[in-house]
This record gives C-alpha cells, sequence and structure tokens, in this order.
C-alpha cells in the first residue's frame, strides 16, 4: 500500500479544509485504491451566503472585512479567479492584513504556487508571531517539501499557542512517521487529534489506513466511522474492503466492494476484486462476469484479461483463457502469471496431440 500518497493526500486535504488467483503462483492480489483527485474542500455556505455578501459589498465597496470573507467563500468553492480578485483588493488596501496574507497564500497553494504561499505566510509570521493559521499552514508546506526539521519547529511553537489544535498534532503524527519511521507515537498524535475533534475526517482515516497496513483489527472501527460520518464517501468502502481482503473475510468484502460499485459504477479495481474474491470461493464462471466488467471500463488492462483467462482455463475453456492470457502479454509482455497460462495451455495442447 503507498502511504505516502495517501499520507499527501490527507495532509492536502488538511490544508484545503483550512481553505475554505487463485491458487496459481503467479496470481495477483488486488491493489489499494486511492484517490487521485486532490480537491478543495467546499465551504458549506449556500448560494444565500455569497449573495448577502455581495449585497454588503454593493453598499460598502471597501469593506476589507467583507471582501475577506467573500474570498474565502470563493476560495472554498475553487473559484480561484474571483477569490484573487477579492484578496488583491483587500491587500491593495492594506497590504499588512495578516488574514488576507492568510488567504493569498492559500490561493498559492491551490493553484500550485508554492513560492507564492511561502512568502505570503512567511510575511503573515512576522506581522503576527502569534496567528497560529499562518504558521500551521507554513509547518504544512515544509511538510510536503519534506524539510522535516522547519516542520517540526512551527508545528512546536503551534502547539504552545494552541495546545487543543488537532490540525497541529495530526501534522506532528505525520512527522513522527515520515521523519524518524516511529508508526506507534505517530498514532498517538492521530488518536490525540481525534479526541480533540472526533469527527477528524483526515486522522480518522489515517489510523484506519496505518492499522489496516499492521493487519491490526482496530482498523475496522475506524472505517466503520468514517462510513457513519459520510455513507457516500466510497474510499471508505474500498479501504474497508480491503481489510477485509486481507484477512479473508469475504463476506464483508464482497459487501464493501459491491458497495462501491453502486456508488461509483466506473470502480474499476471493485470490479477486479469481486472477480479476485470470487475465484476463491471457486466461482470461476461468477468471476468472469466481474472481470468482464473492469474490461468494459478499461479495455487495456492485463490484470483483468488474466484473471478471466484464469478462469476460463479453470472451467476447461482453453480457447478463451489462451485468447486473455495472449491479449494481457500484448498490454504487458512481462506478465508472468499470464506467460506461464499460455505455457499451461501449449502444453496441453501438446499432450492431446493437437499441436
Amino acid at each position: 500500500m503507498n502511504l505516502t500518497l495517501l499520507h499527501k493526500a490527507a495532509l492536502y486535504s488538511i490544508v484545503a479544509s483550512f481553505f475554505f488467483a487463485c491458487s496459481s503462483p503467479n496470481e495477483e492480489l488486488p491493489v489499494p485504491q486511492e484517490d487521485a483527485a486532490v480537491e478543495l474542500a467546499p465551504v458549506n455556505k449556500g448560494r444565500s451566503a455569497l449573495d448577502s455578501l455581495n449585497a454588503l459589498i454593493i453598499d460598502d465597496p471597501n469593506d476589507l472585512d467583507v471582501l475577506e470573507s467573500r474570498a474565502r467563500l470563493y476560495l472554498g468553492a475553487r473559484n480561484l479567479a474571483y477569490a484573487q480578485a477579492d484578496i488583491n483588493a483587500v491587500l491593495a488596501a492594506d497590504s499588512n492584513r495578516v488574514g488576507a496574507l492568510e488567504i493569498l497564500g492559500d490561493l498559492g497553494f491551490a493553484s500550485n504556487k508554492t513560492r507564492e504561499s511561502r512568502d505570503a505566510w512567511q510575511k503573515c509570521m512576522r506581522l503576527d508571531p502569534e496567528y497560529v493559521p499562518c504558521r500551521l499552514k507554513m509547518a504544512q508546506l515544509y511538510h510536503v517539501v519534506t524539510e522535516f526539521e522547519k516542520s517540526a519547529e512551527l508545528v512546536d511553537i503551534v502547539l504552545n499557542l494552541d495546545p487543543q489544535n488537532p490540525e497541529a498534532h495530526f501534522l506532528k503524527g505525520l512527522l513522527m512517521r515520515d521523519a524518524i519511521g516511529d508508526t506507534a507515537r505517530a498514532l498517538q498524535w492521530f488518536q490525540k487529534a481525534i479526541d480533540i475533534a472526533p469527527d477528524y475526517v483526515e486522522a480518522i482515516d489515517m489510523c484506519g489506513v496505518l492499522y489496516s497496513a499492521m493487519g491490526n483489527p482496530i482498523a475496522i472501527a475506524y472505517f466503520n466511522r468514517l462510513v457513519e460520518l459520510d455513507p457516500e464517501n466510497k474510499l471508505s468502502f474500498y479501504n474497508r474492503g480491503m481489510f477485509y481482503l486481507g484477512q479473508q473475510n469475504w463476506n464483508g468484502a464482497l459487501e464493501d466492494f459491491t458497495t462501491c460499485t453502486k456508488l461509483d459504477p466506473a470502480d474499476i479495481e471493485s470490479f477486479f476484486n469481486l472477480g479476485y474474491i470470487h475465484l476463491q470461493l471457486q466461482l470461476p464462471r461468477e468471476a468472469i462476469g466481474y472481470f468482464t466488467q473492469a474490461l468494459a471500463i478499461q479495455p487495456i488492462n492485463h490484470r483483468a484479461l488474466y484473471g478471466r483467462g484464469y478462469s476460463f482455463e479453470l472451467l476447461g475453456d482453453m480457447p478463451n483463457a489462451e485468447k486473455d492470457y495472449r491479449e494481457a502479454l500484448s498490454y504487458n509482455p512481462d506478465h508472468e502469471g499470464s506467460r506461464q497460462g499460455v505455457i499451461r495451455i501449449q502444453n496441453a495442447k501438446t499432450q492431446a496431440g493437437l499441436n
């Protein structure tokens, strides 16, 4: 499991929340699924909130508090151009306004212009050393670029300023894991973040992922909590399904991966996993259906072709098995499972005198 990508995805989400076969020896296990798209968390303020701010700005175009609030709202809705315009107007009137500098850094981060984020947040810290948001965001930026010592220094300052800051505890956990490789201590910091903020999704998810990687059943409690908080979040079901899969809890895995395909009919990995599980249950005919669904989503997929080919082979359908194995090899010539499948079928043909 690529925990590095997972923790970075979780970290970006935290920053954003501030901003707005079978028995064959060559079988392939399902792979963990990650959220590839990291998005800014939308601000849960309805259209009426924006309308109200617009009305206030019409009455007083120079109200910096209102302009700053609207910039935050636009940022949360990922309307970056409008957010930039508002924050530029605020800083043109008051270049030392720390809240506006914080948002300016947020905009740089959202636009992948981290140097601009750094400059804005550093100025913010100079102007107000006790303003926690800029200091914490700077610590997170240092963590993203793996400058762990600088990040740790800032996190410790934040914890002195605000001992009950859940994001600081979360970042401390990431530093424990990434800087010194201490997963046990990292989990303690993540749990402290949850104790402070019981609905802290990123910290709950990180505990679930780490305990799952350790094979510890306590992971289920964290995944269950994530499902409770957001029953529409496919990734929570997927990660729980992967834990069940590793524990050979076929029923639990089947249920979660089926839910994933209902939430996302294009979830190729869940269809593949369902095919794999049916092979483990010695139901190759059913497995073919799931591998076929995966291939309908992504035809160039040597893993699904191999799984379906192996299913055909178990059913004695050698022509279709060989066809899938060879097609898998055309996409990945180094795939050993498919190569061995072709060899087995060729040997069977030779023994039957068909060559």
